[in-house]
């Protein structure tokens, strides 16, 4: 798998803290209340697909940098 990123989308947040529940060393809270992503260091692809599809507003989108490819949310959503 290419270079992964990550982005959390604020106008989508609620601050649930599930993503922060499962992988508290790549997740934590701004001022606002609202997830951040702090570093992903050698999380595999597949725990952070797995962690963003339990964000209740699928603010969580993870996608392949190389390919351009969106892991999650899958396009059917419409995010």
């Amino acid at each position: 798998m290419g270079n992964i990123k990550v982005t959390v989308n604020h106008n989508r947040c609620v601050g649930s803290q599930l993503c922060m529940h499962f992988l508290p060393d790549v997740f934590d809270l701004d001022g606002n209340g609202q997830a951040i992503v702090c570093g992903l260091d050698d999380t595999d692809v597949t725990t952070l697909v797995q962690t963003a599809e339990q964000c209740p507003q699928c603010a969580i989108k993870v996608e392949d940098e190389s390919t351009g490819e969106v892991l999650f949310p899958p396009a059917e959503l419409g995010m």
